[in-house]
């Protein structure tokens, strides 16, 4: 009789779990609440799916044990991703700082042919099926769906986490771990946007590149480089969102946490500064905004000119312009809050790792159950790491369900 493998969550982990356990021979069955498979794949990398990057290390994952993906990313790397992929029919093509797309560029293609890779291994996946609790029954596990139980030999928790909740996403996956005595890391969203004290209506839509940084005790401890967005409730863009971890991190016993951004990155204080004092002699009796608009977006120019002590550009003098290379090159802002998981695109925290095997996602407190995904306490940067971290989970349990 072939082994009997449950997996609750029809997304980027559960699938090719249940590709690899299928194709060793087990019957696998898919419970999934949503009415469609792969929700949130078919929303990440803006439509287009970032399926993994060229350079995929332990740094880019976070977590209370990051050292726990080292196998499964070492066993499921990028060359193996690649070929995976590629069997089911979906090849891969290099994008900007080494992240990998479907060719197709549409994410749509990627859960097309998983769905059709686990329809050719026999899998069958249960749409509008959420199971609402897992108990033991001697050597069987029975899950309760929709008042009726269903029994599996091994099960799967491959829930993922509570971003994107209107994608599905829920606690789930949580409380069936705890129904097992596993503990939960305490969860909080990350790549996200942030929320500032600052008020920053009058320059909502402004959008540059800057150099991002958090300091703590005259140290620094955490540093992005990249797009910055702001918005009429703070801060958006990728430079943000790699920040945006440590943000929440801090603001768990913090009420807020100040962010440095230099927004003339171009140009070091003295180059900035120069620029700025050649500038002057060409003012001719411009406001201070009307100056500085076409050097910078006329919105921040706006911005700017309201923290100066003159309205006119020819009253400006070198102490004026040193403060003013000193606000563009140190932007603060006061980090009180962010956007939360409804706007996510991951969580940290989860299901503490040092209760599940690294080599076969099994739990060690509950024989043949595993766990693998989101819904444990890994999460990484942005550009691809978090669905390969996914997949690799995913392909490591599946073939240790077997």
């Amino acid at each position: 009789m072939p082994k009997l493998i449950a997996i609750i969550g029809a997304g980027a982990s559960g699938l090719v779990a249940a590709i690899v356990s299928a194709r060793a021979g087990a019957k696998v069955k898919i419970f999934e609440k949503n009415s469609k498979i792969g929700k949130k794949i078919l929303a990440t990398g803006n439509g287009r799916c970032n399926v993994t990057n060229k350079s995929v290390k332990i740094s880019n994952y976070h977590g209370l044990n990051p050292k726990f993906v080292n196998i499964a990313i070492d066993r499921f790397n990028t060359q193996v991703c690649r070929k995976f992929f590629s069997e089911i029919g979906v090849e891969l093509t290099e994008g900007q700082n080494g992240r990998f797309y479907p060719a197709s560029l549409q994410s749509s293609s990627v859960v097309k042919l998983l769905t059709y890779e686990c329809e050719r291994q026999n899998v069958e996946i249960l749409l509008n099926q959420e199971v609402q609790s897992i108990t033991k029954e001697g050597e069987k596990f029975a899950l309760h769906v929709e008042g009726k139980k269903e029994y599996a030999d091994s099960v799967l928790i491959a829930t993922g986490g509570l971003a994107m909740p209107t994608l599905g996403a829920s606690e789930s996956g949580y409380e069936f771990a705890k129904s097992f005595g596993h503990t939960i890391i305490q969860t909080f969203a990350s790549l996200v946007q942030l929320e500032t004290k600052e008020n920053f209506k009058s320059i909502s839509g402004v959008k540059l590149q800057a150099d991002v940084e958090i300091v703590q005790n005259r140290e620094k401890i955490v540093f992005a480089s990249g797009d910055v967005l702001f918005t009429s409730y703070g801060i958006s863009g990728s430079a943000i969102l790699d920040i945006s971890r440590r943000v929440n991190k801090i603001l768990q016993n913090s009420d807020e946490v100040i962010v440095n951004m230099d927004l003339m990155r171009q140009y070091s204080k003295e180059q900035l500064k120069n620029i700025l004092l050649k500038r002057l002699k060409n003012s001719n009796a411009k406001s201070v905004a009307l100056w500085l608009d076409g050097f910078v977006n006329s919105k921040l120019a706006l911005f700017l000119s309201k923290d100066l002590r003159v309205k006119n550009a020819d009253d400006l003098n070198t102490k004026d312009i040193v403060n003013l290379v000193y606000k563009l090159k140190n932007f603060k802002i006061t980090a009180i809050g962010s956007r939360g998981f409804k706007s996510a695109e991951v969580t940290a925290g989860g299901v503490n790792t040092d209760e599940i095997n690294p080599k076969t996602f099994e739990s060690k407190l509950q024989k043949n159950l595993y766990f693998s995904g989101e819904v444990l306490d890994i999460d990484a940067d942005c550009g691809g790491y978090n669905l390969h971290w996914a997949w690799a989970s995913g392909y490591s349990a599946g073939t240790a369900l077997v």
